[in-house]
Protein backbone atom coordinates (compact mmCIF):
# COMPACT_ATOMS: atom_id res chain seq x y z
CA UNK A 1 0.00 0.00 0.00
CA UNK A 2 2.73 2.43 1.01
CA UNK A 3 4.67 1.37 -2.09
CA UNK A 4 1.74 2.21 -4.37
CA UNK A 5 1.40 5.58 -2.68
CA UNK A 6 5.06 6.40 -3.32
CA UNK A 7 4.70 5.40 -6.98
CA UNK A 8 1.70 7.73 -7.27
CA UNK A 9 3.75 10.53 -5.72
CA UNK A 10 6.56 9.83 -8.17
CA UNK A 11 4.16 10.08 -11.11
CA UNK A 12 2.90 13.42 -9.80
CA UNK A 13 6.46 14.76 -9.68
CA UNK A 14 7.13 13.46 -13.18
CA UNK A 15 4.01 15.22 -14.45
CA UNK A 16 5.20 18.48 -12.88
CA UNK A 17 8.67 18.00 -14.43
CA UNK A 18 7.24 17.43 -17.88
CA UNK A 19 5.00 20.49 -17.49
CA UNK A 20 8.09 22.56 -16.58
CA UNK A 21 9.79 21.45 -19.78
CA UNK A 22 6.92 22.43 -22.06
CA UNK A 23 7.07 25.68 -23.99
CA UNK A 24 4.27 27.91 -25.17
CA UNK A 25 3.61 31.27 -26.78
CA UNK A 26 4.21 32.96 -23.41
CA UNK A 27 6.98 30.58 -22.26
CA UNK A 28 9.70 30.30 -24.83
CA UNK A 29 12.28 28.24 -22.91
CA UNK A 30 11.94 25.11 -20.79
CA UNK A 31 12.38 25.46 -17.03
CA UNK A 32 15.16 22.89 -16.67
CA UNK A 33 15.93 23.79 -13.08
CA UNK A 34 12.39 23.12 -11.81
CA UNK A 35 12.17 19.94 -13.90
CA UNK A 36 15.43 18.65 -12.44
CA UNK A 37 14.20 19.06 -8.87
CA UNK A 38 10.90 17.32 -9.69
CA UNK A 39 12.73 14.39 -11.28
CA UNK A 40 14.94 14.14 -8.17
CA UNK A 41 11.85 14.01 -5.97
CA UNK A 42 10.42 11.31 -8.23
CA UNK A 43 13.66 9.34 -7.89
CA UNK A 44 13.42 9.43 -4.10
CA UNK A 45 9.81 8.23 -4.26
CA UNK A 46 10.79 5.33 -6.51
CA UNK A 47 13.63 4.41 -4.15
CA UNK A 48 11.20 4.33 -1.23
CA UNK A 49 8.84 2.24 -3.34
CA UNK A 50 11.65 -0.31 -3.89
CA UNK A 51 11.75 0.44 -7.61
CA UNK A 52 15.47 1.15 -8.17
CA UNK A 53 15.44 0.91 -11.97
CA UNK A 54 12.82 3.68 -12.17
CA UNK A 55 14.75 5.72 -9.61
CA UNK A 56 17.86 5.45 -11.76
CA UNK A 57 15.97 6.71 -14.81
CA UNK A 58 14.73 9.72 -12.85
CA UNK A 59 18.23 10.61 -11.64
CA UNK A 60 19.50 10.47 -15.21
CA UNK A 61 16.65 12.74 -16.37
CA UNK A 62 17.43 15.13 -13.52
CA UNK A 63 21.12 15.12 -14.45
CA UNK A 64 20.30 15.92 -18.08
CA UNK A 65 18.14 18.84 -16.95
CA UNK A 66 20.86 20.20 -14.67
CA UNK A 67 23.29 19.93 -17.56
CA UNK A 68 20.99 21.93 -19.81
CA UNK A 69 20.95 24.80 -17.31
CA UNK A 70 24.71 24.51 -16.65
CA UNK A 71 24.32 23.32 -13.04
CA UNK A 72 27.22 20.95 -13.61
CA UNK A 73 27.90 20.03 -9.98
CA UNK A 74 24.28 18.97 -9.43
CA UNK A 75 24.38 17.16 -12.76
CA UNK A 76 27.40 15.17 -11.57
CA UNK A 77 25.73 14.32 -8.25
CA UNK A 78 22.66 12.91 -10.02
CA UNK A 79 24.77 10.84 -12.41
CA UNK A 80 26.62 9.52 -9.37
CA UNK A 81 23.33 8.63 -7.66
CA UNK A 82 22.23 6.75 -10.78
CA UNK A 83 25.58 4.97 -10.91
CA UNK A 84 25.22 3.80 -7.30
CA UNK A 85 21.85 2.27 -8.13
CA UNK A 86 23.36 0.52 -11.17
CA UNK A 87 26.07 -0.88 -8.90
CA UNK A 88 23.46 -2.23 -6.47
CA UNK A 89 21.65 -3.82 -9.41
CA UNK A 90 24.99 -5.33 -10.53
CA UNK A 91 24.75 -3.52 -13.87
CA UNK A 92 28.42 -2.70 -13.79
CA UNK A 93 28.82 -1.48 -17.37
CA UNK A 94 26.08 1.09 -16.79
CA UNK A 95 27.63 2.00 -13.45
CA UNK A 96 31.02 2.73 -15.02
CA UNK A 97 29.48 4.72 -17.88
CA UNK A 98 27.51 6.89 -15.46
CA UNK A 99 30.49 7.39 -13.16
CA UNK A 100 32.56 8.59 -16.11
CA UNK A 101 29.83 11.08 -16.96
CA UNK A 102 29.78 12.25 -13.35
CA UNK A 103 33.57 12.65 -13.31
CA UNK A 104 33.45 14.64 -16.54
CA UNK A 105 30.84 16.99 -15.06
CA UNK A 106 32.86 17.45 -11.85
CA UNK A 107 35.88 18.31 -13.92
CA UNK A 108 33.91 20.76 -16.09
CA UNK A 109 32.63 22.34 -12.88
CA UNK A 110 36.24 22.91 -11.80
CA UNK A 111 36.58 20.14 -9.23
CA UNK A 112 39.16 17.72 -10.68
CA UNK A 113 39.98 16.26 -7.27
CA UNK A 114 36.32 15.29 -6.79
CA UNK A 115 36.27 13.83 -10.30
CA UNK A 116 39.30 11.68 -9.51
CA UNK A 117 37.88 10.52 -6.17
CA UNK A 118 34.65 9.52 -7.92
CA UNK A 119 36.56 7.42 -10.45
CA UNK A 120 38.60 5.84 -7.66
CA UNK A 121 35.45 4.77 -5.83
CA UNK A 122 34.20 3.07 -8.98
CA UNK A 123 37.60 1.47 -9.55
CA UNK A 124 37.56 0.01 -6.04
CA UNK A 125 34.17 -1.56 -6.77
CA UNK A 126 35.38 -2.96 -10.09
CA UNK A 127 38.52 -4.55 -8.61
CA UNK A 128 36.57 -7.70 -7.75
CA UNK A 129 34.43 -7.56 -10.90
CA UNK A 130 36.73 -6.63 -13.78
CA UNK A 131 40.29 -5.68 -12.92
CA UNK A 132 41.01 -4.36 -16.42
CA UNK A 133 38.20 -1.82 -16.06
CA UNK A 134 39.44 -0.97 -12.56
CA UNK A 135 42.93 -0.29 -13.93
CA UNK A 136 41.52 2.00 -16.61
CA UNK A 137 39.53 3.94 -14.01
CA UNK A 138 42.57 4.37 -11.75
CA UNK A 139 44.63 5.55 -14.72
CA UNK A 140 41.93 8.00 -15.77
CA UNK A 141 41.76 9.33 -12.20
CA UNK A 142 45.52 9.84 -12.22
CA UNK A 143 45.44 11.63 -15.58
CA UNK A 144 42.81 14.08 -14.33
CA UNK A 145 44.76 15.25 -11.29
CA UNK A 146 48.16 15.15 -13.00
CA UNK A 147 46.99 17.97 -15.25
CA UNK A 148 46.44 20.07 -12.14
CA UNK A 149 49.77 18.93 -10.62
CA UNK A 150 48.19 17.09 -7.72
CA UNK A 151 51.03 14.59 -7.73
CA UNK A 152 50.27 12.88 -4.42
CA UNK A 153 46.73 12.09 -5.46
CA UNK A 154 47.86 11.02 -8.95
CA UNK A 155 50.60 8.68 -7.75
CA UNK A 156 48.21 7.03 -5.29
CA UNK A 157 45.92 6.13 -8.21
CA UNK A 158 48.87 4.90 -10.27
CA UNK A 159 50.08 2.66 -7.44
CA UNK A 160 46.65 1.01 -7.24
CA UNK A 161 46.65 0.47 -11.00
CA UNK A 162 50.13 -1.09 -11.01
CA UNK A 163 49.18 -3.42 -8.12
CA UNK A 164 46.21 -4.73 -10.10
CA UNK A 165 48.34 -5.17 -13.21
CA UNK A 166 50.76 -7.28 -11.17
CA UNK A 167 47.83 -9.31 -9.86
CA UNK A 168 46.82 -9.97 -13.49
CA UNK A 169 50.43 -10.78 -14.39
CA UNK A 170 50.37 -8.06 -17.02
CA UNK A 171 54.00 -7.33 -16.26
CA UNK A 172 54.82 -5.20 -19.29
CA UNK A 173 52.07 -2.70 -18.59
CA UNK A 174 52.82 -2.83 -14.86
CA UNK A 175 56.40 -1.76 -15.56
CA UNK A 176 55.20 1.10 -17.76
CA UNK A 177 52.87 2.39 -15.04
CA UNK A 178 55.51 1.92 -12.33
CA UNK A 179 57.96 4.01 -14.34
CA UNK A 180 55.54 6.95 -14.10
CA UNK A 181 54.94 6.12 -10.45
CA UNK A 182 58.66 6.08 -9.68
CA UNK A 183 59.25 9.43 -11.42
CA UNK A 184 56.55 11.00 -9.24
CA UNK A 185 57.97 9.53 -6.03
CA UNK A 186 61.35 10.97 -7.00
CA UNK A 187 59.80 14.39 -7.58
CA UNK A 188 57.98 14.15 -4.24
CA UNK A 189 61.17 12.89 -2.53
CA UNK A 190 59.34 9.93 -0.92
CA UNK A 191 62.34 7.77 -0.17
CA UNK A 192 60.51 4.71 1.16
CA UNK A 193 58.11 4.66 -1.79
CA UNK A 194 61.01 4.98 -4.21
CA UNK A 195 62.74 1.94 -2.71
CA UNK A 196 59.53 -0.11 -2.71
CA UNK A 197 58.87 0.74 -6.35
CA UNK A 198 62.39 -0.34 -7.32
CA UNK A 199 62.03 -3.60 -5.38
CA UNK A 200 58.80 -4.51 -7.15
CA UNK A 201 60.25 -3.62 -10.54
CA UNK A 202 63.19 -5.93 -9.88
CA UNK A 203 60.85 -8.74 -8.80
CA UNK A 204 58.90 -8.28 -12.04
CA UNK A 205 62.06 -8.39 -14.16
CA UNK A 206 63.16 -11.60 -12.43
CA UNK A 207 59.71 -13.13 -12.89
CA UNK A 208 60.10 -12.44 -16.60
CA UNK A 209 63.50 -14.12 -16.55
CA UNK A 210 65.26 -10.87 -17.41
CA UNK A 211 68.26 -10.79 -15.07
CA UNK A 212 69.93 -8.06 -17.15
CA UNK A 213 66.96 -5.70 -16.74
CA UNK A 214 66.80 -6.44 -13.00
CA UNK A 215 70.49 -5.69 -12.60
CA UNK A 216 70.20 -2.53 -14.68
CA UNK A 217 67.22 -1.33 -12.60
CA UNK A 218 69.27 -1.87 -9.44
CA UNK A 219 72.28 0.03 -10.82
CA UNK A 220 70.12 2.91 -12.06
CA UNK A 221 68.47 3.13 -8.65
CA UNK A 222 71.84 3.88 -7.04
CA UNK A 223 71.30 7.46 -8.17
CA UNK A 224 68.04 7.82 -6.22
CA UNK A 225 67.84 9.42 -2.81
CA UNK A 226 69.11 7.16 -0.02
CA UNK A 227 68.94 3.94 -2.08
CA UNK A 228 72.64 3.08 -2.20
CA UNK A 229 72.92 3.29 1.61
CA UNK A 230 69.68 1.43 2.34
CA UNK A 231 69.13 -2.13 3.56
CA UNK A 232 66.73 -2.58 0.62
CA UNK A 233 69.59 -2.01 -1.80
CA UNK A 234 71.69 -4.74 -0.15
CA UNK A 235 68.73 -7.13 -0.05
CA UNK A 236 67.99 -6.65 -3.76
CA UNK A 237 71.66 -6.94 -4.70
CA UNK A 238 71.85 -10.30 -2.92
CA UNK A 239 68.62 -11.46 -4.58
CA UNK A 240 69.87 -10.58 -8.05
CA UNK A 241 73.14 -12.44 -7.32
CA UNK A 242 71.27 -15.50 -6.00
CA UNK A 243 69.16 -15.52 -9.16
CA UNK A 244 72.23 -15.17 -11.38
CA UNK A 245 74.05 -17.96 -9.51
CA UNK A 246 70.91 -20.17 -9.60
CA UNK A 247 70.94 -20.54 -5.82
CA UNK A 248 67.32 -21.40 -4.83
CA UNK A 249 68.07 -21.74 -1.12
CA UNK A 250 69.61 -18.29 -0.88
CA UNK A 251 66.83 -16.80 -3.02
CA UNK A 252 64.16 -18.42 -0.82
CA UNK A 253 65.78 -17.06 2.33
CA UNK A 254 65.87 -13.56 0.86
CA UNK A 255 62.31 -13.66 -0.46
CA UNK A 256 60.98 -14.51 3.00
CA UNK A 257 62.74 -11.44 4.40
CA UNK A 258 60.28 -9.25 6.40
CA UNK A 259 60.72 -6.50 3.82
CA UNK A 260 58.94 -8.63 1.22
CA UNK A 261 56.44 -10.26 3.58
CA UNK A 262 55.15 -6.86 4.72
CA UNK A 263 54.31 -5.65 1.21
CA UNK A 264 50.76 -5.64 -0.16
CA UNK A 265 49.38 -9.15 -0.65
CA UNK A 266 49.76 -9.05 -4.43
CA UNK A 267 53.45 -8.25 -4.06
CA UNK A 268 53.94 -10.86 -1.35
CA UNK A 269 52.61 -13.44 -3.78
CA UNK A 270 54.88 -12.03 -6.49
CA UNK A 271 57.88 -12.61 -4.25
CA UNK A 272 56.85 -16.06 -3.09
CA UNK A 273 56.16 -17.39 -6.58
CA UNK A 274 59.51 -16.32 -8.03
CA UNK A 275 61.40 -19.27 -9.52
CA UNK A 276 65.16 -19.51 -9.86
CA UNK A 277 66.41 -20.84 -13.24
CA UNK A 278 67.74 -24.36 -13.33
CA UNK A 279 65.59 -25.58 -10.43
CA UNK A 280 62.50 -27.68 -11.00
CA UNK A 281 60.76 -26.97 -7.69
CA UNK A 282 58.07 -24.49 -6.70
CA UNK A 283 58.20 -20.78 -6.11
CA UNK A 284 59.77 -18.65 -3.38
CA UNK A 285 63.15 -19.10 -4.98
CA UNK A 286 62.39 -22.71 -5.82
CA UNK A 287 63.46 -23.82 -2.36
CA UNK A 288 60.07 -24.79 -0.92
CA UNK A 289 58.27 -28.11 -1.22
CA UNK A 290 55.24 -28.47 -3.51
CA UNK A 291 52.64 -28.75 -0.73
CA UNK A 292 53.98 -25.80 1.21
CA UNK A 293 54.11 -23.69 -1.92
CA UNK A 294 50.54 -24.56 -2.85
CA UNK A 295 49.45 -23.49 0.61
CA UNK A 296 51.25 -20.16 0.20
CA UNK A 297 49.67 -19.55 -3.21
CA UNK A 298 46.20 -20.35 -1.89
CA UNK A 299 46.71 -17.94 1.00
CA UNK A 300 47.26 -15.02 -1.35
CA UNK A 301 45.16 -16.16 -4.27
CA UNK A 302 42.37 -13.72 -3.47
CA UNK A 303 44.61 -10.66 -3.38
CA UNK A 304 43.54 -7.68 -1.30
CA UNK A 305 40.15 -7.64 0.35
Amino acid sequence: MASNQKVSEALEHIEKAEKSLKTSFFKWTPDFDSAAHEYEKAAVCYKNAKSPADARKMYIKAADCHRNCQALFHCAKDYEQAANISKDLKKYDECVDLIKKAAFMYREHGAPDTAAITLEKAAKTMETVNTNVAVDLYMEAADIVMVDERLRQAVDSLSKASRLLVRNRDFQKALEVMKKELDMYVELEQEGKIHKCIAIQILIHLHRGDWVAADQAHKTAMGYIGYAQSEVSLLLQELIEAYDQQDPDKASELLYNPYFTHLDNDYVKLARTLRVPGYGGGGAGGGGGGGEQQEEEDEYAGGLC
